[in-house]
């Protein structure tokens, strides 16, 4: 049982709900975390092909992305990614 100060996981395909992941090996979700921000990374298969499903516990927010999505950040300018972790998302 996690403690309650924890974030827990939320799987929608299943409904259950569980302790937050430390680590998913090769099968499971990848938790990227520090004093800022946790993210919660799986691969998914949807009816259009295979998406990045990229899940903040903090915030609620998911989004899934594609392949041609996750080519378009790859060539970003840093300049770009500063000014959107600048900004201050629900504003």
């Amino acid at each position: 049982m996690a403690e309650q100060n924890e974030p827990l996981v939320e799987r929608p395909e299943t409904g259950e709900v569980s302790a937050y992941p430390l680590d998913g090996g090769n099968d499971g979700p990848i938790v990227i975390a520090n004093e800022f921000a946790d993210v919660v990374i799986r691969k998914v298969e949807t009816r259009n092909g295979m998406r990045l499903d990229i899940w903040s516990p903090r915030r609620g927010s998911r989004v899934l992305l594609d392949a041609v999505a996750l080519d378009c950040l790859s060539y970003q300018e840093p300049d770009l990614i500063s000014q959107l972790i600048a900004r201050n998302p629900g504003q």
